[in-house]
């Protein structure tokens, strides 16, 4: 790893006295963006902003993308799509990754509706946070849907939004949203990486 100041520094130079063509530049991106999954699988854990997140969390991997059950899913199967980078805003993203994103949101949500024989997905992002976003990564929230889940259908975006401290107020879903164990995410992650792959 030493060399890999050395290694880089004469293609930042590169890039900065030569004007890269838009394909060049996007190799460029999913090349990075492929080394720093490597080096991820290394690490045995993934990162989530400030957050470590164990391998055991994690039931679906790209490139460029990953997904993890919730610590304290809102429903049954919500779920966490990020990409491997840790970027804090949406627009930040690449179009490889913006793109990576959410084709892999989308199967998951697909296979999770079908295995939860939910009629419906809720996708969300929080970006930023004024936006209501708390860990600064980005990340899509995939919540499988049924009828009655919510008495307010809309209430679901109050409940990804909303602070823990507000949840209790607005919705009291504080009592059914307790921290799980290491152990219960560990289950639902091997539970649907055989469903997803």
């Amino acid at each position: 790893m030493e060399r890999l100041p050395s290694l880089l520094s004469p293609l930042s130079s590169f890039r900065s006295s030569v004007a890269l063509r838009p394909a060049t530049a996007a190799r460029f991106h999913i090349a990075r963006a492929s080394f720093a999954s490597s080096t991820q699988m290394e690490a045995e854990h993934y990162k989530f902003g400030p957050y470590k997140i164990d391998q055991k969390e994690v039931f679906y991997s790209t490139d460029l993308s990953y997904a993890l059950v919730n610590l304290r899913p809102l429903l049954p199967a919500h779920v966490l799509v990020c990409p491997k980078r840790e970027v804090k805003r949406f627009v930040d993203l690449t179009t490889e990754e913006t793109s990576d994103l959410w084709i892999s949101a989308q199967k998951i949500g697909r296979q999770l509706e079908k295995y939860h024989k939910a009629s419906s997905l809720t996708f969300a992002i929080q970006d930023g946070p004024q936006a209501g976003q708390t860990v600064p990564h980005v990340h899509i929230h995939i919540v499988p849907r049924k009828g009655g889940d919510f008495e307010n259908n809309d209430e679901i975006y109050d409940a990804i939004d909303e602070k823990e401290k507000e949840l209790k107020k607005t919705l009291d879903l504080d009592k059914e949203r307790k921290d799980r164990s290491m152990e219960e995410m560990a289950k639902e992650a091997d539970e649907y990486r055989k469903l997803i792959f």
